[in-house]
């Protein structure tokens, strides 16, 4: 029992539940390119999820660990497993490095590309923890962080980088920095007050909303980019015109609802969203 009990305290340090953002998008990614030809391998897919999963565990927990002293001043995070003792910061710092040795050993097990590129690629992830201290950018540092998940699987899956698959690695930086933008909004007070760095604490409400709707609209243009550029099925297509409607209803939902709603656009649309492009990928492949 008491496994289980620190195995979801682990799981709600790094939010488990947000894979759901980023993972269906590096499957994606996959999937596209075992469409247009490459060889699948069980082994290596596997390698992909162990990669992508132990990559967000470390960059989460590190985030954790570096905001430890700012969560115990929000009212929203106070309650976070690394602020409340739940997890002390030693076990945390524990988890977080064997996290970044998984991910290392994942990337050298697919081959040496990706595990050159997984040293950079965890700077990036870490970098990230820092931004908000010193940059209002630190929405799409953390889209560049996640940018790297599609286009990393590529790379796993074909041994080299194909350009085209840039778009949708782009798609996901301006989607998970527009959710973002929303999402911030909650802490754009506590910002201000502790001098912390976010485009709603720097530009306010109504300016963060028409930077997320532009964010979208980027959004929106590389996922089409994407179908376009690999000549992809109908399908797809479709679930991008559904993608568009989703990030309108959100849109609407935060200007009609506020706050009160933003765990509703956040989580949900935005997890529908990648789901969507993962079955809409999958359909290239099996049809």
């Amino acid at each position: 029992m008491e496994f289980f009990q620190k195995a979801k305290t682990y799981a709600d340090m790094i939010k488990l539940a947000h894979t759901l953002f980023a993972l269906p998008l590096a499957l994606s990614a996959a999937f596209i390119a075992y469409a247009k030809g490459a060889p699948f391998s069980l082994g290596v897919f596997i390698w992909i999820v162990v990669a992508f999963t132990a990559a967000r565990s470390a960059a989460m927990g590190f985030n954790r660990i570096v905001d430890a002293d700012v969560d115990a001043l929000n009212e929203r995070t106070k309650n976070r497993p690394t602020v409340s003792g739940k997890l002390p910061i030693k076990d945390a710092k524990v988890f977080t490095w064997i996290s970044a040795g998984v991910f290392i050993f994942a990337a050298l097990m697919i081959n040496n590309l990706c595990f050159v590129l997984s040293f950079p690629a965890l700077a990036l992830l870490f970098g990230y923890s820092y931004a908000k201290r010193f940059t209002c950018l630190a929405h799409y540092i953390l889209g560049a962080a996640l940018f790297m998940a599609p286009v990393g699987a590529w790379i796993a899956v074909t041994g080299s980088l194909d350009a085209r698959i840039l778009f949708l690695g782009a798609f996901l930086l301006f989607s998970i920095a527009g959710f973002d933008l929303i999402y911030a909004l909650q802490d754009m007070d506590f910002d201000i007050t502790y001098n912390l760095h976010s485009i709603p604490a720097r530009f306010g409400r109504k300016a963060t909303l028409a930077i997320a709707a532009l964010s979208f609209a980027v959004a929106a243009v590389m996922l089409f980019a994407t179908g376009a550029s690999f000549a992809l099925n109908t399908a797809f297509f479709l679930a991008g015109i559904l993608i568009c409607a989703l990030y309108i209803a959100g849109f609407i939902t935060i200007l009609k609802a506020g706050m009160k709603k933003v765990n509703l656009v956040f989580f949900y649309i935005n997890a529908s969203i990648s789901i969507l492009i993962l079955i809409a990928t999958l359909s290239n492949l099996v049809f």
